[in-house]
């Protein structure tokens, strides 16, 4: 076998298992223990309303313990990836493998093999092999994150166009063929364990928006 398939190999195996660690499980078992972070709510903008969550992160355990806790739990979930990703960066500068790396430890993360493959989003996974590889990519994220949510005041398709800035970013600045792969891998990652929330969410926005048009008309009629 040729010896760059076999690094990759072992870095998608490496990271993958490292990246399905739960450090927001852990760390909510060691705080507290009797926390549920499958049963998640979080409270929708502008609406009266809550929904579940369709994954276990750091943002789970931000609405259960607090900030606190949240931002240790995407901390060490960046820092998980980070890790075996600058091993590969570092130590076989010529190969590809940390592109592989970091793909391994997105997709362990939100797909973890220790926890019947339910993770969470990607996001501080993605942002920690992004330090390592291109740390410039990291604030056109956020920088286009915050552009989007201005305009369009939504939370998820935000979230995900600052995840798809990724892409083009990596590309202006000439990077291979297998950087390009990881982003839009990533960007595919983030879209399907967001998806099912957003449509949660729209879902109540148009239940909301076809209840306060009604309610128009009744009063209308009552006029």
């Amino acid at each position: 076998m040729n010896n760059e398939i076999l690094l990759v190999i072992i870095a998608l195996v490496i990271s993958y298992l490292a990246g399905s660690i739960s450090f927001s499980r852990l760390v909510t078992k060691l705080v507290s223990p009797d926390t549920n972070l499958e049963s998640t709510k979080v409270p929708v903008e502008d609406l009266n309303e809550e929904v579940s969550m369709n994954a276990i992160s750091a943002t789970s355990v931000r609405f259960q313990l607090g900030p606190k806790y949240g931002l240790l739990s995407s901390f060490l979930d960046m820092v998980k990836v980070a890790i075996p990703v600058a091993f590969f960066h570092f130590l076989f500068p010529d190969s590809s493998a940390e592109f592989f790396a970091a793909t391994g430890g997105i997709i362990g993360h939100n797909w973890p093999v220790y926890y019947n493959f339910k993770g969470g989003y990607g996001h501080s996974p993605i942002y920690g092999a992004l330090l390592v590889i291109e740390w410039t990519a990291v604030p056109i994220s956020f920088f286009g994150t915050a552009i989007l949510y201005f305009i369009f005041r939504q939370v998820h398709f935000a979230a995900f166009g600052g995840i798809l800035l990724i892409i083009p970013w990596l590309w202006y600045l000439d990077y291979e063929i297998y950087a390009l792969l990881y982003a839009s891998i990533c960007s595919l990652a983030y879209f399907i364990k967001i998806l099912p929330d957003f449509q949660t969410v729209r879902e109540l926005e148009k239940r909301s928006s076809k209840l306060e048009n009604q309610k128009k008309m009744n009063n209308f009629g009552d006029e």
